[in-house]
Formats: C-alpha cells, sequence, structure tokens
C-alpha cells in the first residue's frame, strides 16, 4: 500500500510539473517561458518555443535538460546545472536537422564527479606529493554542454553570448558540437571550459552556411584535447578573435628546479594536447584570426559606421584573438586527413575604410602563440598542410600580428608550410618568431661531505621562423615595413633558421624590414663561462633550390629626412644558403649580416642605394658571381673566394678586405672580367690574424685591373693602424696585391714604452680571436691606442705621485700650526686634504687621480716654545690612466704613524717630521670591445717611509704681513711583485717589485691681511722636483714562456710654480683654515683643498 502511494505520487508530481512548465491549458501552445527552479528535462515538442528566463533554471543529473526535438527556438537566460550528472549528459541536444534559433545568455555546467590526486611517487614506489595533481583531469564517460545530431542540416542561427560560461567535464567531451551542417551564422561570444581526455570546446564538423565568429574565451585542458575544430563547408565569414588556450600539462606555471624535475619524471604531467584551433574543412571566405579595431572618429559619417574593418562584425564587440597552446600540437593547424580543403579570399564589406589591397586566404591580426615549454618538446605554432591532402590558400597569406612558437630542449618553428600547401604569398607586415632554448638542468650529490653537481643539457634543436616542406608551394615572401621574421636561439649547440626551403619553389624574397637569425652562448658545463657555439645562425636557407632566388632588399625610407630616419632600415642578420639556380641577391639601401654561400649556378650580387654587406662569401664549384658595387659598402671577410664574371665598385663606394694570413697566396676574387673601381671609390684592407714578418698578399686576379684614383701607397687609414702597405700589380695588370709589414717606431708613433711592449703583446693577441679582431679593425693611432694600452700595467707613477702628497700635506699642516700654548695639557690637530692629479699622455700612459689624505695629531709643549707630537695619516687615491675604461678601477693606500717636532719663537718657526707607512694597491684592469672583454683583478701591498721639514719667517707691516716660507718633503715607497686573475692567460699579468722615491724643495712667498677677525692670505712660489726616481715597471704575460718587457714611468725632475690661498682663524684655544692651492710641474700637475683644525680640550 505505501509503495502504491509513493508510485502515485510521484506520477502526479511529473504530470503536473509537465503542465506548469507547458503552461497548458488544454490547448496547443506556441512558446514556453520558464522563470522558477525545475528540476524536470524540458523537450521542445512539448514546450514549443522555449525560453527559460533570467529567474528560472533546469537542474537535472542526468539525460538531455533542453532536448530540441521540433522546429522550435530556445532562449537560454536561466542556468542549467547538471553538477557531478552520469555519462551522455547534454546540457541541450538538438535531435537531428531541426529549425529554428539557440541563444544561450546563461551558464550551461556539465560536469563530473571527479577529483583529481597528486599520484607523485618517489624513485622507491612510496608517495612523494609534490602539490602537482595528476591527469586525467576528468573522469572517462563523454558530457556535452550543446550536441546537435544527425546529418540534416540545423536551420537557423546560434548565439552563445558574452557573460556566461559552458563548463564540461569528461573523456570524449563537447562543450558545442555540431554534428550536422549549421544553415545560419553561428556566433561564440562566452567562456568555454573543458576538462578530460580527447575533449573538444567547439566542433562544428559539417560546416556552415552563414558566417562564423568566435570569440569569447575557451579554456581546454586534457589529452590529445582541441579547443575548435572546424570541418565541412563554410559558406560564409569565419573570424576568431578570442583568447584561447589549450595544454595536456598538469600545470604551465613557472616552477622551481626541484618541481621542474618531478614534473618531468611523472609521464601523467607531461600529456600531449591535439591543437588548439583545427581546421579540415573549406572556408569559402578564408579565415582571419582578428584583433580589437582602432576606429577613426574624425566625422560623424566615420563615427556612424559601426564595422570600419568590414568583416561583418560590429568593432565595439571586436577584440584581439591570443591563442595559446602548450604542447606538441599546433595552435593553429589548417590541414586535412580525408580531403583536399581550400581557404577563399576573405571578402570585406562596403562599410570598410581600409581593407587589405589583398584578399587573402589567411590574415592574421592577433597572436599565436606555441610553447613546448617542457625539455625534448618540439612545438609548432602554425602547421599548414601536411596530412596526406591539398591546402589551397587563395590570394596568399598575410600576418599583421605576431605568430611565435618556443621550445626548451626541443625544436620551435613559428610558421611551418607543409607537404599540399599551396598559396601564392606570405606577406609580413607584423612578426613571425621562432625561439628555441638549449635546457640545463643541474644535480647535486653529497658523498662523505663532499657535494658533487653534474649538468645535463638538452640541445641540439633548432629555432625557426618559416619552414617550407618539400611538396609545398610557396613562392613568394614579403616582410613589409615594421614586419619581422625572427628565429632565436640560445645555447651553445643550438640553431637559427629564419626561413627554410625545402620546396624548390619558393623563387622570390623581398624585406623592407627585418630578416633575422641568431643565436647566444650558453653555460652548458656549469664552469661559469659561455660555451662557444657550433653553429652560425641561418636567416635563409635554399640550399635545395635549383629554380633560383631572386632577393631583395629595400630601403623603402631612403632619406635623411626626420620621417626617414623614424623608420629603421631594413637589415637580413645570419648566413644566405643558396643552391644550384641562378640566384640573384640586390640590397637597395639596409644592410645584410652573415656569410653568404651562392651555391651553383650564374648568379649576382648588387648593392646600391648605400646599402652594407659584411660577411664571408662563397660559391659553388661550378658556380659564378656578377658583383655590382654600385653605391655602398662591402666588407669581405677572410675565408671569401668567389668566382666572379664582373667585377664594379662605384664612385661613391667602399670595399673592405679581410686577408686570411694562412693563405697569403690564394686570392678572395677570381674574375673573367675588368675589375673596375670607378674614381672616388675607396678600397680598405685589413687582416684576420696578426703578423709580425712581411707578407705579400694576392687580394685578386682579373683581365684586366682599372683602379680609379684608389690610393695605392700610403694608406694609413685603409688598413690597420699596426702596420703599413701598398697595391701593386703584376706585369700583366692582372693580379693585385697588398704587401705588408709592421711599421717601425717613427711610423706608428708609438712612445718608448708602447714600442718596447709590442712583441710580447702582440704575442699573446695573436691567439686571441676577439683581441686580434679588436686590433685589427683599429685605423687611427687613437683608436689603435684606446685598445693596446689596455694591456699594459699602470707605470706612470700613479702611486708614487699621489701617496707621496699624504706626508707633503702633513707638512704643510705643521708649517700652519701657530701658536705654541702655554698650558700642559697640550693640543690635538686635525687635518682634510683633498687633491686631484693629472698626468698628461706622452711618454707614460698618463693618468687622472682624486684622492684625500686625513691626518691628526696629539702635541705637547717643551722647553716654552717647542711643541712634539705624533701623528697618523691615510692618504687614499683612486688614479685612471688616460685610456681606462668605465670598468677599471685602481685604488691606492697609505697609513702612516710618526712624530713630529716644531719650534716657535717670534716671528721664526720651524718644524720637522717623520713616519713609515703600510701601503696596499687594487687594481681592476679591463678591456671591452665588441669582440673581446677581459677583466684582470690584483691586490698587493708594501711599505713607505716619509719626512719633511720647513721653516718661515714673518715680517709684519701695519696691518699686512709678508711671510717667507721654505720647505722640504721626501717619500719612499716600495712595492711587493703581484699577479692578476681573472682575465685569462692572454690578458693577466704577473709585474715585479717596484721602489721608488721623490724628493722637493718648495719656497713661497705669503701675504696676508691681520687686522680682522679671520685672516686671508695668499702664497705665490715655486717647487722643485730634487731627486725623482720612478721604478721601472717589469711585466710579462702569465702565459707559459710570454717574454718580459719593461716600462719606464719617466722622468719627473724639474720644477714648477705653485699659488694659493688660505682663509683662517686663530685664538689661544682654537685654529681653523680653508685652502686651496695649484701646483704646475713639467709632467704633472695638481689641485687641492684643505681643511686644517687644532684645539685644546
Amino acid at each position: 500500500m505505501r509503495k502504491h502511494k509513493l508510485l502515485t505520487a510521484t506520477a502526479l508530481n511529473l504530470t503536473m510539473g509537465l503542465l506548469a512548465v507547458a503552461g497548458m491549458s488544454g490547448q496547443a501552445l506556441a512558446a514556453t517561458t520558464i522563470n522558477t527552479a525545475t528540476i524536470a528535462p524540458v523537450k521542445t515538442s512539448v514546450a514549443g518555443d522555449l525560453s527559460v528566463d533570467t529567474a528560472g533554471s533546469i537542474t537535472v543529473t542526468s539525460g538531455n535538460a533542453i532536448t530540441v526535438d521540433s522546429n522550435n527556438s530556445v532562449t537560454l537566460k536561466g542556468k542549467i546545472d547538471m553538477l557531478k550528472s552520469a555519462a551522455g549528459s547534454t546540457g541541450i541536444l538538438i535531435d537531428g536537422g531541426r529549425t529554428g534559433n539557440l541563444t544561450v545568455s546563461a551558464n550551461i555546467t556539465v560536469t563530473d564527479d571527479y577529483t583529481r590526486v597528486d599520484t607523485t611517487k618517489a624513485a622507491d614506489g612510496t608517495a612523494a606529493p609534490d602539490g602537482i595533481v595528476e591527469a586525467p583531469f576528468a573522469d572517462s564517460v563523454t558530457r556535452y554542454g550543446i550536441h546537435s545530431t544527425g546529418t540534416t542540416p540545423f536551420i537557423g542561427n546560434v548565439i552563445v553570448n558574452s557573460g556566461n560560461t559552458i563548463a564540461v567535464d569528461g573523456k570524449n567531451a563537447y562543450g558545442i558540437r555540431f554534428e550536422n551542417n549549421i544553415q545560419g551564422n553561428f556566433t561564440m561570444d562566452g567562456t568555454i571550459t573543458m576538462n578530460g581526455d580527447n575533449n573538444t570546446a567547439v566542433s562544428l564538423e559539417n560546416g556552415a552556411t552563414g558566417n562564423v565568429y568566435l570569440s569569447g574565451t575557451i579554456n581546454s585542458f586534457g589529452k590529445d584535447s582541441k579547443g575548435v575544430n572546424l570541418a565541412g563547408d563554410f559558406g560564409g565569414s569565419v573570424i576568431i578573435d578570442g583568447a584561447y588556450t589549450g595544454t595536456g600539462y598538469a600545470t604551465t606555471s613557472a616552477l622551481s628546479a626541484a618541481g621542474l624535475k618531478t614534473v618531468l619524471a611523472t609521464p601523467e604531467d607531461l600529456y600531449q594536447s591535439g591543437p588548439l584551433v583545427d581546421i579540415s574543412g573549406n572556408l569559402a571566405k578564408g579565415l582571419l584570426i582578428g584583433s580589437a579595431v582602432k576606429r577613426d572618429e574624425s566625422t560623424k559619417v566615420l563615427t556612424d559606421n559601426p564595422d570600419q574593418d568590414g568583416d561583418g562584425n560590429a568593432d565595439s564587440t571586436q577584440t584581439t584573438a591570443t591563442l595559446t597552446n602548450y604542447g606538441s600540437a599546433p595552435t593553429l593547424r589548417i590541414a586535412s586527413g580525408a580531403a583536399d580543403i581550400t581557404l577563399g579570399g576573405i571578402v570585406y564589406g562596403a562599410t570598410a575604410l581600409k581593407p587589405p589591397a589583398v584578399n587573402y586566404g589567411l590574415l592574421v591580426r592577433g597572436t599565436i602563440n606555441g610553447s613546448g615549454l617542457y625539455q625534448k618538446v618540439d612545438n609548432v605554432a602554425v602547421q599548414l598542410g601536411g596530412l596526406g591532402h591539398a591546402v589551397t590558400i587563395a590570394n596568399g597569406i598575410g600576418i599583421n600580428g605576431i605568430v611565435s612558437s618556443t621550445a626548451y630542449g626541443g625544436d620551435a618553428t613559428a610558421l611551418s608550410v607543409q607537404s599540399g600547401t599551396a598559396t601564392p604569398l606570405l606577406d609580413v607586415q607584423g612578426t613571425i618568431r621562432g625561439t628555441a632554448a638549449s635546457a640545463t638542468t643541474a644535480t647535486s650529490t653529497t658523498t662523505n661531505g663532499t657535494t658533487t653537481t653534474t649538468y645535463a643539457t638538452v640541445g641540439n634543436t633548432t629555432a625557426r621562423a618559416i619552414d617550407i616542406w618539400s611538396d609545398a608551394n610557396l613562392p613568394k615572401i614579403n616582410v613589409a615595413v615594421g614586419g619581422g621574421i625572427y628565429a632565436v636561439a640560445t645555447g651553445s649547440t643550438e640553431q637559427a633558421v629564419a626561413i627554410r626551403d625545402r620546396s624548390n619553389k619558393l623563387t622570390n624574397i623581398t624585406n623592407n624590414s627585418i630578416i633575422s637569425a641568431a643565436i647566444t652562448a650558453s653555460d652548458d658545463n656549469g664552469d661559469g663561462k659561455a660555451d662557444a657555439l657550433i653553429n652560425s645562425p641561418i636567416a635563409i636557407d635554399t640550399r635545395g633550390n635549383t629554380a633560383g632566388l631572386t632577393l631583395t632588399q629595400i630601403d623603402t625610407n631612403p632619406t635623411d629626412s626626420d620621417a626617414d630616419k623614424a623608420i629603421a632600415a631594413p637589415y637580413i642578420r645570419g648566413d644566405i644558403l643558396l643552391g644550384s639556380g641562378n640566384d640573384s641577391i640586390t640590397s637597395n639601401g639596409g644592410l645584410i649580416s652573415g656569410n653568404i654561400d651562392f651555391g651553383n649556378g650564374a648568379n649576382s650580387f648588387t648593392l646600391s642605394g648605400g646599402a652594407v654587406y659584411l660577411g664571408k662569401a662563397s660559391n659553388g664549384a661550378t658556380g659564378t658571381v656578377a658583383f655590382d658595387l654600385a653605391k655602398g659598402t662591402a666588407g669581405f671577410l677572410a675565408g671569401t673566394s668567389l668566382n666572379l664574371t664582373s667585377f664594379h665598385i662605384g664612385a661613391e663606394s667602399t670595399l673592405s678586405l679581410s686577408l686570411d694570413t694562412t693563405k697569403p697566396t690564394t686570392p678572395i676574387f677570381t674574375n673573367t672580367g675588368t675589375a673596375v673601381f670607378d674614381t672616388g671609390a675607396t678600397l680598405n684592407v685589413t687582416l684576420n690574424n696578426l703578423i709580425v714578418t712581411q707578407t705579400k698578399f694576392t687580394l685578386m686576379t682579373a683581365s684586366s685591373f682599372s683602379l680609379g684614383n684608389v690610393v695605392t701607397t700610403g694608406l694609413d687609414g685603409h688598413i690597420p693602424y699596426l702596420y703599413h702597405a701598398v697595391l701593386t700589380t703584376n706585369a700583366g695588370n692582372t693580379e693585385l696585391y697588398a704587401d705588408f709589414r709592421l711599421k717601425n717606431k717613427e711610423e706608428s708613433k708609438f712612445s718608448d714604452n708602447q714600442y718596447s711592449a709590442l712583441a710580447p703583446i702582440l704575442s699573446v693577441a695573436a691567439k686571441d680571436a676577439g683581441a686580434t679582431s679588436s686590433l685589427m679593425s683599429q685605423v687611427t693611432k687613437a683608436g689603435f691606442d684606446q685598445i693596446y694600452n689596455q694591456y699594459l700595467p699602470d707605470y706612470s707613477g700613479e702611486n708614487l705621485l699621489n701617496l707621496s702628497l699624504g706626508a707633503s700635506s702633513l707638512n704643510r699642516t705643521l708649517g700652519a700650526l701657530t701658536l705654541v700654548p702655554d698650558n700642559n695639557e697640550g693640543q690635538w690637530w686635525l687635518q682634510e686634504y683633498g687633491y686631484h692629479t693629472k698626468r698628461d699622455y706622452g711618454d707614460t700612459a698618463g693618468f687622472k687621480a682624486t684622492g684625500f689624505s686625513f691626518a691628526g695629531g696629539r702635541e705637547r709643549e717643551v722647553y716654552g716654545n717647542q711643541m712634539v707630537g705624533l701623528y697618523m695619516s691615510y692618504t687614499s687615491a683612486s688614479p685612471l690612466d688616460t685610456f681606462a675604461i668605465a670598468a677599471e678601477k685602481t685604488v691606492n693606500s697609505d697609513v702612516t704613524v710618526g712624530g713630529y717636532w716644531r719650534l716657535r719663537t717670534g716671528a721664526l718657526k720651524s718644524w720637522a717630521h717623520a713616519g713609515a707607512g703600510f701601503t696596499s694597491f687594487e687594481t681592476t684592469r679591463n678591456i671591452l670591445t665588441d669582440s673581446v672583454n677581459h677583466v684582470a683583478h690584483a691586490k698587493w701591498d708594501g711599505y713607505s717611509y716619509s719626512g719633511g721639514l720647513g721653516a718661515s719667517y714673518e715680517i709684519k707691516a701695519g696691518p699686512f704681513s709678508v711671510t717667507p716660507q721654505v720647505l722640504a718633503d721626501y717619500y719612499a715607497l716600495s712595492e711587493k711583485n703581484h699577479s692578476e686573475s681573472g682575465g685569462g692567460d692572454y690578458f693577466d699579468l704577473t709585474v715585479g717589485e717596484r721602489n721608488s722615491h721623490l724628493l722637493t724643495s718648495t719656497a713661497l712667498l705669503n701675504f696676508s691681511y691681520t687686522k680682522l677677525f679671520v685672516k686671508p692670505e695668499i702664497w705665490f712660489g715655486y717647487k722643485q722636483n730634487v731627486s725623482a726616481e720612478l721604478a721601472d715597471t717589469v711585466a710579462a704575460f702569465t702565459l707559459a714562456g710570454s717574454t718580459p718587457f719593461t716600462l719606464s714611468g719617466g722622468d719627473i725632475e724639474g720644477g714648477g710654480p705653485v699659488a694659493g690661498f688660505r682663509i683662517s682663524a686663530d685664538n689661544q684655544y682654537s685654529y681653523f683654515s680653508l685652502e686651496g692651492e695649484y701646483e704646475k710641474q713639467d709632467t704633472y700637475s695638481n689641485y687641492s683643498i684643505a681643511l686644517r683644525t687644532r684645539f685644546q680640550f
């Protein structure tokens, strides 16, 4: 009886629920609105046109929340909740081909009852959670947000509005799936979140006749998952401008070294997703990866135009596409394994203000990112073709936004044009970038208290911007102003290729902006130094090309106007490797930097419009090159070897040749025609290595030479400064030679010191490629000296001349002290002395130094008119030689203790002092150029002896006084030998001990006014260096077998004027003065300022 009542009540409730939902009153209904929460599923065959209001909702846990099984429309403004739902659960099911519209403006949630678990285990199999929950991301049953079944078309429009979310969990699950064709428009502007293996957020599997607009947000997580799948025939426009992300990884967040290690060891953390956007159908009006529209509101007519880009969507609703896929699958794949597909040209409406000149079949205005993220994962951002069937993209491909691929320990390819793809043009107005980096991990182990760190590097991978496969057909690439093709690799074993073509169909590349390949070395073994690169970056690789490539670089803004200067000149960076076809390289402005291999064939190389080339050029055994440097600069590096059919250097052109010192008789150019230098043409010649013996080099051969007014003797300014060279031809005028030798001392204008070090420096520099390059690139003495003098230690007397000022300033302080107090307590005194010394470049390198000396003493009266005392002084200076660069540093210091005596009797004063000191020195010597960077450090110490005496006599004349004064100062400095470290054997020096001294005498005449509270004084005089010895500096490079060289500190004996001023205040208890002085010696000068005080307490 109880069971019977329960069944009866349940049947009654279900019947009444249906009646309430349908709003039936005994008659057929045209529409139903749900405005309350319901737990009953709904069918349109019962409800008619269905609207779920914002106050309404449908909550079920299995089956279909809404079934469209009749020709009716559905408007969803209230949510569908299918939490913890059963297998096959569907938010909205369209059963077979129906007619009606579907509008979704509320959340649809169809989720599982599954909790992800952190299952990470240690090596011994025990649980070792790392905080990262592993895949799978959902349970193993299929669910749908919206699902349309059958083969009969759905007739109507589908709109998923912004502000709502479709969330679906499960294996083989779908956010939106239309198995049948849509005869109408499809718009997705909401958010779709998918979790589970092999899920797809939006799958339109049989095309659509209307426009397809995919915006909003998609997050698709799971093994083999996809964001968007488009198959079948699409008759309208297809636009994607949403923010879509996909991955199969457990995490894409930045990890610590330990976290990365556990992820790499856990396969469930590294599952791979499928393509984020997968297109395998025909798109009659092409594919636009869109962006927000920058509107022109300058007139009312323009303001009233809601669709200024003419893509069929209001500009205000459009956003910039950001498509990002983590893993090995492409972010965008256009390919089919079932049938040939075609993308027609994008069609723009009449409202378009500035439609593209080309109706590209594929236009990327937004951003497409691909990232392998983890080690040994290759990545492709955009894949075209490659699945066995043809992909035809009408009118070409336009890249106005960004296409980028990144890999770590894997290959990275931004745009992969694979087999079967055909399109007439790739037009790059934005950025195509491939970035690859080797991945180095460190593992530390501790045994018996000793920690050992080992390094493992995953490398030997390649960054490619554009990769064209065999059986692809892309005949032309154009890089417009503002565009760029980049391949960037980091790692000593990495490779970078900006453009690679294996199709033999690429015949034209035009560059108005940037094509660049670059590799940065890395430290793969943990020694703190970047390892040597094993590859040379490649800008263009068409080695398999037999049809011939025409490469044209054009500076479209060549003038010096402000507008043109604001636009960078175009450049190609990286090697250019050509095939056996007849290739042509023409640069009308801009820069080409990299080696060129012309391969075989009849080739040409033309530079005009101020173009610049720098690199090594070669050709195959049967290849030839017609070379025309019409207007520009060409620098051919050592190793260049070209077979020429013609050779011309224009009047406003400069040809620079680097000669291989190991092959002096091998010509750089072998020309079958006449070699012509127009009047005004310039020829510069350098060497790739240092030579010390006279050598004659063969520059080129030709049927004859017309040298114009090329300088053939006195080539200063056209060759490395180190050398003297002359150009000559043979008797038949068919060979051109350059005869090189080192300049002698007079020709080089080297000082004795520079010349004495020349052979040892050249010996080590010749073993250092970077140093050689830096020295050989200098064509003036000023430029050469700046680099050459970095190899020399300090030898200009910096330490003696600066530290001795501490002792002489102390002598001045004793002379400035006035009273001998008549108490038994004595007095204290302090001195702060600052100075700036300068020795000009000449026989020595010279220097500038700023220093100070702080001294203090205590004295007591003896015999009524005399004082004796003790003092301590600290003197320090920071001298830098004339050629010092930013990173250089020299610091010297002296701490001296000593005693003194002074006498004051009437107008006569006299004094004397003596002391001994400890000295210390620290230097950082640096050479830094584009090609070399060495930094050498050293510390050493020594000791000093100092003494001084003086006397003065004051003659008063009313309020004025005149005081003659004489002084003598002595300072002796002994420096220990020392060795540098950190700069390497080609730069570090060992320097022998040095013993120097300086004895000076000074005579001054002081004038003062004595009737004021403060006493102004001025003085003039002369200072003579009576005995001066700057010890020779004997140095040698630390490289085994290096020859020592000796540098003289020069002669600093002689004298010069002294002038100064003082303002002082004096009484029985204290004294204070401020003074300044200038001293000019024959070889150096000094400016100083001093504060002196005495006080009693």
